[in-house]
């Protein structure tokens, strides 16, 4: 299977930006507060958004920098390693501006992994770039080929919001694509179902494999039917999508095609 990196549609994954109100819980701070407005890369990550609230709530006396601070979506608690754009596919709401609560108290260790600092985040991107790599590859020698200054530059483009050094770095990952064996993917389902990743290869019998059958085989309670719909980015995925098309084009910054299955309204 070649690699076809469509630009157009790599680019506009990119900048998708979704715009977050985000209030303080009132029971947490004595002073009233507005709610702050702001714009989030799809692919940006929570603690990355909490280091640009940190000079902001100084000024009520909230150190941000040294408290586990977290989020909520109607009162459930936001995984801050998953991907904002992720959250909100996940979270089910259609409003724009997202309106969450941020919360530097009583965080919820059932429910959410501790330490959300920026350096954790950076941890965990890392980790799912290197599982991807090995789904992908059957190794992460691409990964650990890379200098500790590519490693880095990955993260750092990101979180900077910069394509083109992303892609310098990123190219290496997936330029290979003799022998490829499985696609980097994670399924969502609603009502706080596990997130089911299992091995789906990218062709069949050497035919592209389509997004339909992926979704048939391992939900053939939902696909084909009018039950429910996949979703990426925001964006409703035809069944006909080939399933190697998307993962090289529509995939996160981690690498991995994170799929969405919405209920039909």
């Amino acid at each position: 299977m070649s690699l076809i990196i469509d630009q157009v549609v790599s680019k506009q994954i990119w900048n998708g930006k979704l715009p977050i109100q985000i209030s303080l819980d009132p029971t947490e701070s004595r002073t009233f507060t507005e709610p702050i407005f702001t714009e989030a890369a799809r692919c940006s990550y929570l603690p990355l958004i909490t280091e640009q609230l940190a000079p902001i709530y100084s000024g009520l006396d909230i150190d941000l920098t040294h408290t586990d601070v977290w989020y909520d979506y109607q009162g459930e608690p936001l995984k801050w390693h998953y991907p904002i754009g992720l959250l909100y596919d996940m979270s089910g709401s259609k409003d724009r501006p997202w309106h969450i609560t941020v919360h530097f108290q009583n965080f919820p260790t059932d429910k959410l992994l501790m330490t959300p600092s920026v350096e954790a985040t950076q941890n965990m991107f890392m980790s799912m770039v290197k599982q991807a790599d090995f789904i992908r590859h059957g190794s992460t020698k691409r990964v650990m080929n890379l200098s500790k200054n590519d490693q880095s530059q990955l993260w750092q483009a990101l979180s900077l919001d910069r394509y083109d050094d992303y892609w310098n770095v990123n190219m290496h990952l997936l330029a290979d694509s003799e022998g490829l064996r499985y696609v980097p993917l994670r399924i969502y389902l609603p009502d706080q179902c596990p997130v089911i990743q299992e091995n789906v290869s990218f062709t069949d019998e050497g035919n592209p494999k389509m997004l339909g059958d992926v979704l048939g085989a391992i939900l053939p309670d939902l696909f084909p039917s009018s039950l429910a719909i996949p979703m990426t980015h925001g964006i409703q995925l035809p069944l006909d999508t080939p399933i190697g098309w998307a993962s090289q084009n529509l995939s996160f910054a981690d690498n991995f095609l994170h799929v969405v299955i919405c209920k039909c309204s």
